[in-house]
Order: structure tokens, then C-alpha cells, then sequence
């Protein structure tokens, strides 16, 4: 019997139960669905990770500071907020800003609130369209910014440590910050932000030079101009940072963009084959009834084996055809499970804004893995029917 004729006589045997075969496969298309729709946002987060910091990077010099070994203690700052106005008077510099990095983002910025006598130590983030949960008043707008009215979204908790036990009592009333009086508009809650064990409160975007601290500046980013160099712009920001900073003991540096891009999806592809690799334990209890429903099989057709065996059919012939019909088995319930994972992975992807991406790589993998599977669990009752004496297998 060749290949062919084993494929053709698996898929009539597997026709003839159709629901226990389906239901054998349920286990293998949970297990595959799971582990590509971890796949498919995983990749879909490092290309998106990729193609941000590339199209921010393009004309973008991010300079950090490289202290000597012998200094790892800074003396001071290596950047001030002043430095910016100096370095965009440098040929070819277009703007200067803080880099928006992990740390500035987790940190936010901070600053001591009053009110009266009542003070309170806040963690401010800039207002940028979020949606924390809102307890009462109203949320910051674009109006606010755009007409420069010092306005405040206080988080729950913090406005119970300057207005008392009744937060809400607060709102319309002025709390003083960095020597700036701030009306209170509005009351959230901590949303997102409590995930960090931090309680947020928000003010406009353009109030953030009220709250500058040059403690919080890790690195800076040098928008440069078209047409102009990068090398030739970045030698000469690092000239009047030594000049504005002469008494560091280090160096400025310019950051490989593409070395933090690799960096991270280095991480990002670890965590998700963690998860997948986790996710897909499922796949054992699917091969356990693969291997389950194959004993059955084995079981119910020991005559036919047994006259097969009779009629000159080799042990290799039954034991390649119960492997077959096994790897269908786990094979069709990877197609199908391939599919709904990406289905699964687009509409998970919906609701946090990411766009899976379903890769041949993934698709190569999950197939490997279904046809390994069908081999793994399919072998030992594959070899129980080779091994049937054709005597016994026709008259017990």
C-alpha cells in the first residue's frame, strides 16, 4: 500500500466518525489557538514597537550622559531645561526636548500641593486626551490648554488629604503648586495608573514648565533639520553640553535607536514564548485524547487488522497507517485552530489598539507542532496494532 492509499483509507476511517473525531480535536484547536493568538500580538507589539521608534528616530539625536568609571556619582545634572534654548541656537537643530522614556513616563512629575494649611504631595501627569475614571467635576479639554487656564484633575485620594473626608468638596477651589494657583475642575479615580501603585492626578500640557526638574532628565532628544548631518549636528551638541557642564567628569553620547528596538524585542519575544509556552500545556490534554481516541480505534478494528495482517499486510504498513490517521487528526484541528487564533488574536487586538500579525514563521510552527503531536501520541497505539498477532486479532 503506498502513501497514498494510506492518506485515502485515513480520511474514509476518520469520515466514518465524524462527532468523535471532532470532539478528539477540540483539545488540539484550543491548544493551537491559544499559542498563535499569543504569537500573532506578540509580533504585532514588536512591529509596532519598531515602526514608532524608527519613524521617531529619523531625524531624531537621543544624546544620554556617560559618566567615567571613576565618577559614577554625578555631581550635578548633565542636562538642565536651560541647556534647550542654548542647543536650538546650534545650526541644523530644529527643537529640543526630554525624551519621553520608561522612567519619565512611570515617574510623571511631583510637586507639593497646598491648600491653606492642608498639604499634600501630588504625582502629576500631563493631560493628553486620557479618560481616567471621573468621581465628579468635569476633565481637563483642549480649551484648557489652548487658552492656558490652570486647571487641575485631582485623583480621589489625594484631594481627601487637602479638602477632607468629602473630596468633592474641593472642586472650584484653588490648590497652590509650584507657586501657581491651580483650580480644582474635576475628581478621578486612579484608573490604569493604580496598576503602578501611584495615584495620578493631571494638569494642562502647557504647565509643564511650572513643574520642570532637571533631576528627572535621563536623556534629551535633538530634532535636526533636513539636509543637515547628523554626525556633524551631534558633534557639536556634545561641544556646548561639555561647555555648558565643564566640571562632569564623562562623556555625551549619542543612543543607538536600533540597539533599544532590538533590546526590547528581545524581551517581548521571550515574555510571549513564556506565555505561549505556558498557554500551550493545553496541547498535552489534546494529545492525550488524541492517543485516547486512537486505542478505541485500535480496539474496535482488531479484526480488520488482523485480516490485513493475514492477507501479507507488513507491521510497518498498520503502524504507518495508525500514525496517519493520528497526524490528521492533530493536523486538521491545527488548521482550524491556526484560524481561530488569529480571529481570536484581531479581536483582542481591537480593544487594546494593537494589529496581530500573523507570520509564516507562526503558521510553519503551529503545523510543526500539530504533526508532532499526532506523532508523539499516536505512536504507542499505533505500534499496539502492528504488533497484534493476525490469529488472535480475527477470532478473540
Amino acid at each position: 500500500m503506498n502513501f497514498y492509499e494510506l492518506i485515502r483509507c485515513a480520511i474514509l476511517n476518520l469520515r466514518a466518525h465524524k462527532l468523535r473525531v471532532f470532539l478528539t480535536m477540540i483539545g488540539i484547536i484550543i491548544g493551537i489557538a491559544s499559542v498563535v493568538a499569543i504569537l500573532s500580538l506578540g509580533a504585532g507589539l514588536q512591529a509596532q514597537v519598531s515602526d514608532s521608534t524608527v519613524s521617531e528616530s529619523v531625524n531624531t539625536l537621543r544624546v544620554t550622559f556617560e559618566p567615567d568609571e571613576q565618577s559614577m556619582m554625578l555631581e550635578e545634572n548633565p542636562f538642565h531645561y536651560q541647556d534647550f534654548r542654548a542647543l536650538e541656537n546650534i545650526n541644523g537643530v530644529e527643537k529640543v526636548e526630554q525624551s519621553n522614556d520608561m522612567f519619565s513616563g512611570m515617574l510623571g512629575l511631583s510637586t507639593e500641593a497646598q491648600y491653606f494649611a492642608q498639604e499634600a504631595y501630588l504625582t502629576l501627569e500631563l493631560y493628553r486626551n486620557q479618560r481616567p475614571p471621573l468621581v465628579a467635576g468635569r476633565l481637563i479639554t483642549v480649551e484648557d490648554n489652548e487658552f492656558q487656564n490652570y486647571v487641575i484633575n485631582l485623583s480621589q485620594e489625594q484631594a481627601k488629604q487637602l479638602f477632607g473626608d468629602d473630596p468633592v468638596a474641593g472642586i472650584g477651589k484653588a490648590v497652590k503648586l509650584g507657586g501657581q494657583f491651580f483650580q480644582v475642575v474635576g475628581i478621578v479615580g486612579g484608573g490604569a495608573n493604580e496598576l503602578l501603585g501611584m495615584d495620578f492626578s493631571y494638569i494642562p500640557q502647557f504647565a509643564e514648565t511650572l513643574l520642570q526638574d532637571d533631576s528627572m532628565i535621563f536623556s534629551i532628544d535633538v530634532n535636526v533639520r533636513e539636509g543637515y548631518d547628523q554626525e556633524t549636528v551631534f558633534a557639536d551638541v556634545r561641544e556646548e553640553l561639555r561647555y555648558q557642564h565643564p566640571q562632569l567628569h564623562g562623556d555625551y553620547k549619542q543612543e543607538d535607536p536600533t540597539s533599544l528596538v532590538r533590546d526590547l524585542q528581545q524581551v517581548i519575544s521571550s515574555i510571549t514564548g513564556f506565555i505561549a509556552l505556558v498557554t500551550g500545556i493545553s496541547l498535552f490534554v489534546g494529545g492525550v485524547g488524541v492517543m485516547n481516541i486512537m486505542y478505541v480505534s485500535v480496539t474496535e478494528r482488531r479484526r480488520e487488522i488482523g485480516i490485513r495482517r493475514a492477507l501479507g499486510a507488513k507491521p510497518a504498513t498498520i503502524l504507518l497507517q495508525f500514525l496517519v490517521e493520528a497526524v490528521s487528526i492533530t493536523f486538521c484541528g491545527g488548521l482550524i485552530g491556526i484560524g481561530a487564533g488569529y480571529g481570536i488574536s484581531k479581536l483582542i487586538g481591537i480593544f487594546i489598539e494593537l494589529k496581530p500579525v500573523m507570520t509564516a514563521g507562526i503558521m510553519l510552527q503551529s503545523s510543526i507542532i500539530c504533526i508532532a503531536v499526532g506523532i508523539i501520541f499516536g505512536i504507542i497505539p499505533a505500534r499496539r496494532a502492528s504488533r497484534m498477532d493476525p490469529i488472535e486479532a480475527i477470532y478473540r
